[in-house]
């Protein structure tokens, strides 16, 4: 039986291919009444090209419920920022050279302007893997939306009902999982080739807005994780069969607008590939930005 899940998946991965050029997808069928709608989204994107697109509000109006990983609040944020901290206290020298703690240092401090006590108190501290996409954050500047506060912000004026499918727990577990291995590896990567690093990233917002490709998005993505297969499967991969059962219940109680990351839409094991296993119909929406 799970051979042939398998099987079905991989199936329905390749006839999801003409589908994947788009970031918004209608699910319909399999005993729905109303449409609900799955978004993949980058974290955060330059603020000067990213605006809210008149098919994502559209699609808001459409539902009564907005859904996101979890509920994103100064609480939930307070304990992310302590829990992506080095454990007992320990710091970013521990995994770096002389030389990669000294270019780490030129980038945020001299080229980013980090205050020496921020960078002391906070940067330093954290976990590898979270300097990685914070030294991408600090190039950008004022220059930064979060796009999933845009959505909510989106989803209040439609007066929607805002549900999370999973906990702040279950993200900080998740993290926890990451091989420091893996994660040393990418920060490394990221401060030997920090040109290297924006031009990708770049490249990763032109397949996002431009493109709407959602593969190649996940592909960018898992560049920056050192291609991690065990941070894929736990992430990812696993999450996604995990919020399945959830995800079904809430579009058949109410239309439900579902806003995550790119790399949980697209794939292998994926929430569009699981969803037409499951006998719901999956379509493409079109997105002007």
């Amino acid at each position: 039986m799970v051979g042939r899940f398998i099987v079905a998946l991989l199936f329905i991965a390749a006839s999801l291919q003409a589908q994947e050029k788009s970031v918004l997808y209608k699910v319909t069928g399999n005993g729905l009444e109303k449409p609900s709608y799955l978004m993949g989204i980058i974290n955060f994107l330059p603020a000067d090209q990213f605006k809210i697109p008149a098919a994502v509000d559209k699609a808001m109006e459409e539902c009564e419920v907005y859904a996101a990983k979890f509920e994103q609040n100064r609480k939930t944020q307070k304990k992310f920022n302590e829990a992506v901290k080095i454990p007992n206290n320990g710091w970013i020298n521990d995994y770096l050279t002389d030389d990669e703690l000294n270019q780490l240092r030129l980038l945020l401090l001299l080229d980013m302007e980090v205050k020496e006590h921020a960078y002391h108190d906070f940067y330093s501290r954290l976990q590898p893997i979270i300097l990685v996409p914070t030294t991408t954050a600090l190039k950008l500047g004022d220059n930064i939306v979060y796009t999933e506060l845009k959505l909510h912000e989106v989803a209040k004026k439609h007066k929607l009902k805002t549900e999370s499918l999973g906990t702040i727990q279950e993200e900080i577990a998740a993290f926890e999982k990451f091989p420091i291995e893996d994660q040393v590896e990418a920060l490394k990567h990221t401060v030997n080739n920090f040109d290297q690093h924006i031009a990708e990233y770049d490249e990763m917002v032109a397949d996002y807005l431009k493109n709407q490709d959602l593969v190649k998005v996940k592909n960018e993505t898992f560049k920056a994780t050192n291609e991690s297969q065990q941070f894929k499967k736990v992430y990812y991969d696993s999450r996604a069969l995990g919020w399945l059962p959830k995800i079904e219940e809430m579009m058949k109680d109410k239309p439900t607008f579902i806003a995550l990351g790119a790399p949980y839409l697209v794939g292998d094991v994926s929430l569009l590939n699981l969803l037409e296993t499951k006998g719901y119909k999956v379509s493409p929406v079109e997105v002007s930005f």
